[in-house]
């Protein structure tokens, strides 16, 4: 068996109805607190929600809700200095991947003389403020990993910034958020969440947990696509793809993602396209590169996926998991090529060339430089 290790946040809360056992966890850390979050969550009044559940446990707070979908490193200096001000003790992000990346940011720096723009050059604070994350999509892939996603201002690309071991105190996971989520949104985010377990399945870092929990989690992924695709009213679709994506999450923290996650980010952060769609674009490609690589685990997927396999050799099933994976794509009414995305391919394939270098090409298996990316892209445009 494979060493490996993984940080866990010191609570982990799931389930329908949690979210007021916010308030004593924040409690543990002081009285005051910052909620980092983006305006567009006071819709589904879970911004609304959040502050009375916090107030409520006799914290004083402050609410920073400007964010926006294309929000770069530049806000989180400027919230830091209101966190500073304010002598927040207990940092909580509400939201989605972006968001809850700022807000992990935040909480680093907020203790620091340190410049967002340091940590992206992999200069490291010592301490942290306690930071609370409530994620607001099926996607928090990096909830496992003492890691943050963000747009560089200046750049104009993906930066994977460290944060400090243990900054994430607890996670709340309160899966009616989902429920708010539109079909086709939601479709989308079970792709994006396909792709990064898929990644982490053929990743070099694998361990039989993380196989263990991929294996399912590709399973139940593709059973709650399926039921959204043909009742997307029945929320039971959400709250099954919103357990598989806390699998996910658990999985990442061993192994990582891979190429297709590299792209997605780094597309998300150059064009400001979504990234979930970008990530079901990726995804029958991706599945296409990694059979080659582990036809065993290949056939696997293509077994999860509810693919008729022989069981006679893994060679013969292996293909059977792209046809898989195309045909629950097929299903969705969402984007099929990039070039639908409204981008030149020459664009992407500079996009290619700034993700190459970031840490979680690492565990692609057979490596994942320039020429693979830019492959990747092109087959996909």
């Amino acid at each position: 068996m494979r060493n490996f290790s993984i940080k866990l946040p010191s609570t982990v809360v799931f389930g329908q109805d949690v979210l007021p056992q916010l308030g004593p966890l924040a409690r543990e850390h002081g009285t005051r607190a910052l909620l980092v979050t983006e305006g567009v969550l006071h819709e589904g009044k879970h911004i609304e929600r959040t502050v009375e559940i916090l107030k409520r446990s006799g914290l004083e707070l402050m609410v920073y809700d400007e964010l926006m979908p294309n929000s770069n490193s530049s806000r989180v200096n400027e919230i830091a200095s209101l966190a500073r001000a304010s002598k927040t003790q207990v940092v909580v992000g509400l939201g989605g991947m972006r968001v809850l990346s700022v807000a992990r940011c935040v909480a680093n720096i907020a203790t620091s003389p340190l410049k967002i723009g340091d940590l992206m050059e992999g200069k490291k604070t010592d301490s942290s403020l306690p930071y609370i994350e409530i994620p607001t999509s099926f996607r928090n892939h990096l909830m496992m990993r003492d890691e943050a996603i963000m747009r560089d201002s200046m750049a104009e690309r993906v930066r994977i910034v460290r944060i400090v071991p243990g900054t994430v105190s607890s996670v709340v996971v309160e899966t009616n958020f989902a429920q708010t989520l539109s079909s086709k949104y939601a479709l989308a985010a079970i792709l994006d969440t396909m792709l990064a377990a898929i990644e982490g399945y053929f990743s070099t870092n694998t361990s039989l947990y993380s196989d263990a929990l991929l294996e399912r989690v590709i399973r139940e992924l593709h059973g709650a696509a399926i039921t959204g695709v043909k009742q997307p009213s029945d929320g039971r679709f959400r709250a099954r793809a919103a357990e598989a994506g806390l699998l996910t999450a658990m999985a990442l923290g061993v192994t990582g993602q891979g190429a297709g996650g590299a792209l997605s980010y780094g597309i998300n952060a150059r064009f400001s396209l979504p990234k979930s769609w970008v990530a079901s674009i990726l995804l029958p490609h991706v599945m296409d590169y990694l059979v080659s690589k582990n036809q065993e685990k290949a056939a696997r997927v293509a077994e999860a996926l509810g693919e008729p396999i022989s069981g006679i050799s893994p060679a013969e099933d292996a293909p059977r998991a792209v046809r898989g994976i195309r045909k629950l794509v097929s299903q969705l009414d969402l984007p099929v090529r990039l070039r639908d995305l409204d981008v030149t391919l020459d664009e992407l394939s500079h996009c290619a060339e700034q993700v190459a270098d970031l840490e979680i090409l690492g565990g692609v298996p057979g490596g994942a430089g320039v020429a693979e990316l830019q492959r990747l892209v092109s087959t996909a445009y």
